[in-house]
């Protein structure tokens, strides 16, 4: 979606693709592992990772990961929005790459300790992102600082002079061993083409006829935007 231009299609693709699929996916798969009993998962307690540094795929991200939030800090404090937006949800990209090449799920089974580098990292991870979105989506970073049974004050300031960038980059430390995380949910729904078409048809016409439109069925409105959050989500897509 442009600054110019705006297209419901577009605002279905980027918010499957990039909230949904991508942001969501990443957050989800992290916690919802970490909370299952153990046997299938941690019971909702953050491993121990005392060898993370030496861990070739771990180290690798690590680096990316300092180098994501440099950019973001750089162009956050140049009010470069949409390059800071972008350069978040890169970075979440970057985590889904991390499961999936670290296969973590085989790991739990053949390498506990490998496996519990990777899920003390990501969920780490999880915190920094949280931290990165809330400047655009607040109550995203509340809802995720909730999941992870943390207060928002915990974040991470995310300024050079306080050295979080170091910090961030070794994103297995961000969140203590031992912790116990809270329920995992899905952050994000589908936006499914039949709501697509209702939103068309609510928004389409002159403002007059819009304003009409809301005013007979408000209430009705209101609970379609509370339940696909539809509404949270418009301005911040519109940067991505």
């Amino acid at each position: 979606v442009s600054d110019t231009l705006f297209t419901w299609d577009d605002l279905q693709a980027k918010l499957n693709n990039e909230l949904l699929s991508n942001l969501g996916n990443f957050i989800n798969r992290v916690l919802s592992f970490i909370a299952k009993p153990p046997g299938q998962g941690y019971g909702s307690i953050i491993p121990d990772s005392p060898t993370a540094e030496s861990h070739p795929l771990t180290k690798a991200l690590s680096e990316k990961v300092g180098k994501h939030v440099e950019q973001y800090i750089e162009a956050m404090e140049k009010v470069k929005l949409k390059q800071g937006l972008r350069t978040a949800m890169s970075l979440s990209g970057e985590g889904n790459a991390y499961l999936q090449e670290s296969q973590f799920w085989k790991l739990y089974k053949e390498d506990q300790p490998s496996c519990s580098i990777v899920m003390r990292t990501a969920v780490g991870l999880v915190h920094i992102l949280a931290c990165l979105l809330e400047p655009f989506i607040p109550s995203f970073s509340v809802e995720v600082f909730k999941q992870l049974n943390l207060p928002p004050q915990a974040q991470i300031s995310l300024c050079d002079e306080k050295g979080d960038i170091d910090r961030a980059s070794r994103p297995w430390e961000i969140i203590p061993a031992g912790h116990k995380i809270g329920d995992p949910k899905p952050l994000f729904e589908e936006l499914k083409t039949e709501r697509v078409e209702e939103l068309r048809q609510q928004y389409a016409g002159s403002q007059a006829d819009r304003r009409a439109r809301a005013e007979a069925d408000a209430a009705k409105t209101a609970e379609q935007l509370k339940k696909t959050k539809i509404s949270g989500w418009i301005c911040l897509l519109c940067y991505i």
